[in-house]
């Protein structure tokens, strides 16, 4: 077994069941799970990613890291950075941090594979940070779900509670801190430690010497985002209305004439935006948003030969979501709204049970496809394949 095996990283939220972990924890309060991972396979000899390796991403122009030192005052540098930079460092107290390094470093995505069960669509990202003794960012607030894992090292990591009042203030004009607060927990972590924290909690990490901590982030939906998606679906509609105008019908009198509105225009044009859309695309709009990618030209593009190639060998071969991949539907009336990496598509309620078990990181097999209509069944596999949802497991 591959050292990266899934079966290997286990259950991660150890004698806590799913359930009492989403009902007692989630976006509630902090948890400390001791030996979520086992330390061989976060910080042993084959860690999933080292030092080095995770210097060398910080290089690359497409890829967005972070270089902050807290020596003497807080500096922050962007990336890519230059090779020499980790040269001129100090010794102690600084952190270089690599966003979304899942897309770009496959062993990483085992993290993800361990966490299924929360929605593929809530997931953001898996930061990796290293730190030198004394690094970290500060004290701070973060607006999403996170869970901290640690790698190699230790990191102490002072957490208060959920919605607790702070004092915001910035060492550094890009640098959002707060001041230190009162913690409810004040612990040392270790190698496969994992904290979770809840959005708008205060918490604070600290590196005790090197040490490197795993943070996969979870995201939800964005009501900004949701109505930009759904105006740029109105706009795309070339059957869509956007001429309509005001009528006074009437309305209209002497009074009127110094400036004044009419105080039925807000109704009126409610009333308009409103006939727009409908509830679908409402649905439609929201299921396109939370299953983006967020660095889509990550997965390997092909061409509609190769994916229906792929589709015919689904019948036979096993097959699994791609760890990247985002897949999500509504049930609409007899129909399966469907949104793969950001692209929505209609399939029949049939192919439910396939799309669940796929979320589930479930291995789909021939034998599990013999009740489910072909037809829709290979378009499914096709579109799936094409957007690089879908993997063949040897």
């Amino acid at each position: 077994m591959s050292i990266y095996d899934n079966d290997a990283f286990g259950k991660i939220l150890g004698d806590i069941s799913v359930d009492a972990f989403f009902r007692d924890y989630w976006q509630k309060k902090p948890l400390i799970i001791r030996n979520a991972f086992d330390p061989k396979l976060v910080a042993g000899d084959q860690p999933l990613i080292s030092p080095e390796e995770l210097a060398g991403y910080s290089l690359e122009p497409d890829i967005e890291s972070r270089l902050i030192t807290n020596d003497l005052q807080w500096t922050l540098e962007h990336g890519p950075l230059d090779e020499s930079v980790f040269s001129q460092v100090p010794e102690s107290h600084w952190t270089l941090l690599v966003q979304s390094l899942d897309y770009f470093h496959p062993p990483l995505q085992q993290l993800i594979k361990s966490c299924d069960f929360i929605p593929r669509w809530r997931l953001d990202d898996v930061m990796v940070s290293y730190a030198t003794n004394g690094g970290g960012v500060g004290p701070h607030l973060d607006k999403y779900d996170v869970f901290l894992i640690q790698g190699q090292g230790q990191r102490r990591w002072r957490v208060g509670h959920k919605d607790q009042l702070v004092v915001h203030f910035s060492p550094h004009p890009e640098i959002a801190q707060i001041e230190p607060f009162e913690a409810d927990m004040d612990i040392i972590v270790n190698a496969g430690d994992m904290l979770y924290i809840p959005p708008n909690t205060p918490h604070w990490g600290e590196s005790i010497d090197e040490s490197i901590c795993y943070s996969v982030g979870f995201r939800a939906p964005n009501i900004g985002s949701i109505i930009q998606t759904l105006l740029q679906t109105l706009i795309d509609n070339e059957q869509t209305d956007l001429d309509t105008l005001w009528q006074d019908g009437g309305k209209l009198s002497s009074r009127f004439s110094d400036g004044q509105l009419h105080s039925q225009l807000d109704g009126w044009a409610q009333d308009a935006i409103f006939k727009l859309f409908n509830k679908r695309d409402l649905l439609i709009a929201i299921g396109k948003q939370v299953t983006e990618l967020k660095y889509p030209e990550a997965v390997e593009p092909i061409d509609d030969c190769e994916a229906n190639e792929l589709s015919e060998l689904a019948f036979v071969k096993h097959c699994s979501l791609h760890p990247l991949a985002r897949m999500a539907y509504f049930e609409d009336d007899l129909e399966l709204l469907t949104f793969i990496n950001g692209e929505y598509f209609q399939f029949p309620l049939a192919l439910k049970p396939i799309i669940r078990a796929l979320n589930l990181n479930q291995v789909i097999e021939p034998q599990n496809l013999r009740d489910t209509p072909k037809h829709p069944l290979r378009e499914f596999f096709s579109c799936a394949f094409l957007l690089g949802a879908l993997e063949i497991v040897a």
